[in-house]
């Protein structure tokens, strides 16, 4: 990328909402040719990406439909990053979920208006459902095009996290334009974070389908569609059969679920976000689970991790 340009954590979404073709990918099905069409007014560099499917009662509330998943993607001239279809399983760890996108190295830059190119093929015996693709990276834009906050040319920091509280979240939600709020004594730096269903209780009605969208002050996002909570913030979901099962012994030896248990590591946002003291950061959210037999209501917790910054003299 150009020198001076001044880079800004991005995530672009490619699912059913983009193409209508990955709302349902039968049993054996190739589909050649998905398109996704970068935004105007900035180059992306992709530095990761990740994938996933909805969580439905047909899997056992996984996503074991993902397991013979094979994909094969382009770079910004059609350069196709590997002969044949790979198996996403092989690839990263858990698909890139849970905080963990499949990292890119050297990163691929795409211009302003470039088109990130992919072809798929479900090489199962199942159909998959709402797959989505995130594509994670910086876009770079011309100093002063976007608000970009900097540390004061000198400053203390100390580690600090903020807990965002969303209780009683119903099976089928949405919150628009909602507001987080950096306390007045310091800045905050955001560099990851984790989430958590912290409703008590076992039984159905896991939050699994469950979406975020950051922006700045501005609503302008940091992603072009809402993401996954278990990408975006490396939540690992508490249903059944699923990765990161949230079991812990205590006492003497005994295995007890643990209470609004999270990921073991979070998810990382690259560049930081900064956030100025007694400023905002806002978000969209959503929820769906309406295909998870006997969904309840539930409530959520997402740890916002990172740093105070207090300017000095």
């Amino acid at each position: 990328m150009t020198p001076g340009l001044q880079p800004r954590h991005f995530d672009y979404v490619l699912g059913p909402a983009q193409d209508s073709r990955l709302a349902t990918v039968a049993a054996g099905a190739v589909i050649q040719g998905l398109e996704l069409r970068l935004r105007p007014d900035a180059p992306f560099q992709m530095r990761g990406r990740a994938v996933y499917c909805q969580f439905n009662d047909a899997n056992n509330a996984t996503q074991a439909d993902l397991q013979f998943l094979k994909t094969r993607f382009a770079g910004p001239v059609g350069d196709y990053r590997s002969k044949e279809f790979v198996a996403e399983s092989i690839q990263s760890a858990y698909f890139g979920q849970v905080g963990n996108p499949k990292p890119i190295w050297p990163p691929i830059d795409y211009p302003a208006s470039g088109v990130i190119r992919l072809d798929i093929y479900n090489a199962g015996l199942t159909t998959i459902a709402n797959l989505t693709f995130v594509f994670r990276g910086v876009e770079y834009y011309p100093p002063g095009t976007v608000q970009g906050y900097k540390y004061p040319p000198r400053f203390a920091s100390e580690a600090i996290q903020y807990q965002l509280d969303l209780p009683n979240i119903a099976v089928v939600d949405a919150l628009q334009n909602q507001i987080f709020k950096v306390r007045q004594d310091a800045d905050f730096v955001l560099e990851a974070g984790q989430a958590s269903d912290v409703t008590p209780g076992a039984g159905p009605g896991w939050p699994l389908n469950v979406y975020f969208q950051l922006m700045d002050f501005n609503r302008f996002p940091y992603s072009s569609d809402l993401v996954r909570w278990d990408v975006l913030f490396g939540c690992v979901p508490s249903g059944p059969l699923d990765i990161g099962a949230n079991v812990y012994a205590a006492g003497g030896g005994a295995f007890v679920p643990a209470y609004g248990a999270g990921p073991g590591a979070p998810g990382i946002f690259y560049p930081r976000i900064y956030i100025p003291a007694n400023h905002t950061l806002m978000y969209n959210m959503s929820r769906d689970d309406s295909v998870l037999a006997g969904a309840v209501a539930k409530g959520y917790a997402v740890n916002f991790i990172g740093r105070k910054v207090f300017a000095r003299g």
